[in-house]
């Protein structure tokens, strides 16, 4: 009722109707495309991006760029891999759904865990897990008790030598097994790997046709 409050009173808002993008903006009502075909939405599953593009296209209407420029940026942006390097890049690899992505908090990775789920149907999730060491032990708490709610079939955490930053050696990926057991995940669930080339490999290995790999990784 708040989009609707705000658009009756000629205020500008985006949302999404009946599969479309619809931006409102000084009385008038702009079509902006179907989700389904904005790259960044992959598909309509990813809301956290099609909040991320309502939000844009109301900072560009605002800067004054034209609807219609507007749409013809959502229906291409994001198709080339350059676009937006590192952020929601999902590639299908011998009947494997791979979701590459930075993911580096539990607000972004919560996003990911929403995406990957529903990509999942009936296969299995797997996702690699690390964090860099200047953080506080109830972030990666955090961190943890997000992964540990998507029910993962294998997490595998990752040691990533050049973010310590300022901690020892297997300090982050103790602390976040503690965290994942703790939340429920099953310790024999989760497997420690040194370094993230060798997670990724790890993970395709165990992976199998119709299975979910999140990848996030930083470096």
């Amino acid at each position: 009722w708040l989009l609707t409050a705000q658009r009756h009173g000629g205020g500008t808002v985006c949302g999404v109707m009946n599969d479309r993008l619809l931006l409102a903006h000084d009385h008038r009502d702009h079509d902006l495309g179907s989700i389904d075909a904005m790259p960044l939405a992959a598909g309509g599953h990813s809301a956290f991006n099609i909040s991320n593009l309502a939000a844009a296209a109301i900072a560009a209407i605002a800067l004054g760029v034209e609807p219609a420029t507007i749409a013809e940026v959502f229906a291409r942006f994001g198709s080339d891999p350059r676009d937006n390097t590192g952020r929601l890049m999902r590639y299908e690899l011998g009947g494997l759904n791979l979701i590459v992505d930075f993911a580096h908090n539990p607000a972004a990775l919560s996003g990911l865990v929403d995406f990957a789920q529903r990509l999942r149907g009936p296969g299995r999730l797997a996702m690699l897990l690390g964090q860099a060491g200047n953080r506080e032990d109830a972030d990666l708490g955090r961190l943890a008790a997000v992964a540990a709610a998507a029910r993962p079939d294998l997490v595998v955490l990752k040691e990533m030598s050049s973010y310590l930053r300022g901690r020892g050696a297997g300090e982050i990926p103790a602390i976040l097994r503690r965290a994942l057991v703790h939340a429920g995940v099953a310790d024999a669930a989760i497997v420690d790997v040194d370094g993230e080339d060798a997670a990724v490999r790890h993970a395709l290995a165990w992976a199998r046709a119709g299975d979910v790999l999140m990848l996030a990784v930083h470096t």
